[in-house]
C-alpha cells in the first residue's frame, strides 16, 4: 500500500465513543448470563443486579429477548452512529434513539425474525413509538444504578483505549490496527467486513469503506453494529482493560498506615504484597500515575514507588502517549497474573506498535 493510498484508507476510518453503546452492551452481558456474569464482568454483575433489584429497574422483557437471540447483538436502529469521538453525551444519544421512525424498527424486526416476531417482541413491533420512548426513559435509570458507580474506571479504560489505537492508526495505518482488534472485523482484499450474529446465523454487512470504530468494555462476546444512511458503518470491539471492573470500584482514599498485609490464599499478594499486587492488577488496563492513585485510593507517591519497582523487574513496562506516561503489564507481568492470580485472567495487549 502506498502513502497515498494508507492516507485515504486513515481517512475513511474513526474510532468514537458511545456510552450508549457502552450501555447496550453491559445490558446484553447480563440477559445473556442468567447466573454469574464471566470474568472481568462477575463481580461487576453481582453489584449491578443487586443494585437493580433496589432501584426497582426491570430491563425491558422485549429488549432482553433480543439481546439473548442476538447473542448480544442488537438490531441497528438501536444503535445510533457515533459522530466523533468525546462529542455526544447519553442523553444526546437517547435524543437520536427517541427520533428514530417506526417504520424501520418493524422493517428491521422483520428482517431479523423472518419467521415471525416472537411473542416477546411483539409490544416493540406492535407499538414502536411507545415502546422506545419507555426505552429512552429507563436508559437514564438503568445508568444511575448499574454503571455510574464504575463510570470513571469505564471512561479511563475507553479514553485510553482510543489514544493508543488513533496512535496506531496514525503511524502504521488502518490495516495494522484492524489487526489488533477484538471483535466482528474480516477483510475482503484491502476492505473492512463487519458483522454481527444475528438468528439467522452470520449477517455480513455491505463493504464498510467508511468505518467508525467503537470501543466497549462491555464488548467480549458480542459485536454490535450499526449502519447510518449516509453510508457509514459503525461496528464495536472490546477495549483493552475490562479488568478494572474486577472487585468492587473503588471511591476516595483508604486509610493511611493500614498495613499491607495479603489476603489469605491470595498468592499474588503474599509475593508482592496487597497494595502492589493491587497496582499489578489495576495495569491490566494502561494508565497514568494518577489514575492509579484514584482508583485504588493510594497516595500518588507509594503507587510511583511500586510502579518504579516494577518497571525495574521487568514486569511493567513505561510508554508515552502525547502528554501522558502510561504504564501497562509487560509479558512478564502478564505471565505473573496468569500463574498467580486466583481470580482474575488476564491476555496481553493486542495494540502493540512496534
Amino acid at each position: 500500500m502506498t502513502t497515498s493510498e494508507r492516507g485515504a484508507h486513515a481517512r475513511a476510518v474513526r474510532i468514537a465513543d458511545s456510552r450508549l453503546w457502552e450501555t447496550f452492551g453491559s445490558i446484553g452481558l447480563l440477559s445473556s448470563h442468567r447466573g454469574l456474569a464471566p470474568w472481568p464482568y462477575t463481580d461487576w454483575g453481582r453489584a449491578a443486579r443487586r443494585s437493580l433489584m433496589r432501584a426497582d429497574v426491570t430491563v425491558p422483557g422485549w429488549l432482553v429477548h433480543l439481546c439473548r437471540v442476538g447473542g448480544g447483538s442488537l438490531p441497528s436502529f438501536l444503535l445510533p452512529v457515533p459522530s466523533s469521538a468525546g462529542q455526544a453525551g447519553l442523553a444526546d444519544e437517547i435524543a437520536l434513539l427517541r427520533a428514530v421512525p417506526p417504520a424501520r424498527v418493524r422493517e428491521e424486526l422483520d428482517r431479523w425474525f423472518p419467521q415471525g416476531v416472537p411473542v416477546e417482541v411483539r409490544p416493540l413491533h406492535a407499538d414502536p413509538a411507545a415502546r422506545i420512548a419507555d426505552l429512552c426513559a429507563f436508559l437514564p435509570r438503568y445508568v444511575r444504578a448499574a454503571l455510574v458507580p464504575y463510570e470513571a474506571s469505564l471512561r479511563a479504560v475507553t479514553e485510553d483505549d482510543i489514544l493508543l489505537r488513533a496512535r496506531v492508526l496514525a503511524t502504521q495505518g488502518p490495516d495494522r490496527l484492524l489487526g489488533t482488534l477484538r471483535g466482528g472485523l474480516s477483510r475482503r482484499g484491502d476492505v473492512p467486513r463487519p458483522y454481527a450474529g444475528t438468528p439467522g446465523g452470520l449477517a455480513a454487512a455491505a463493504d464498510a469503506s467508511r468505518l467508525v470504530l467503537v470501543p466497549l468494555v462491555f464488548g467480549r462476546g458480542a459485536t454490535l453494529l450499526s449502519s447510518a444512511p449516509n453510508g457509514v458503518t459503525a461496528v464495536s470491539y472490546q477495549a483493552e482493560g475490562a479488568a478494572v471492573l474486577a472487585g468492587e470500584p473503588r471511591s476516595g482514599r483508604r486509610a493511611e498506615g493500614r498495613a499491607d498485609e495479603p489476603a489469605r490464599g491470595d498468592r499474588l499478594e503474599i509475593l508482592l504484597g496487597r497494595s502492589r499486587a493491587a497496582v499489578v492488577r489495576a495495569l491490566a488496563a494502561p494508565t497514568t500515575t494518577s489514575d492509579l492513585a484514584t482508583t485504588l485510593g493510594l497516595a500518588p507517591s507509594t503507587v510511583s514507588e511500586h510502579l518504579t519497582l516494577l518497571v525495574a523487574a521487568g514486569v511493567v513496562r513505561r510508554r508515552r502517549a502525547g502528554v501522558r506516561v502510561l504504564y501497562e503489564l509487560d509479558g512478564s507481568g502478564v505471565a505473573l497474573l496468569r500463574h498467580l492470580d486466583n481470580r482474575n485472567r488476564v491476555d496481553a495487549p493486542s495494540y502493540e506498535t512496534t
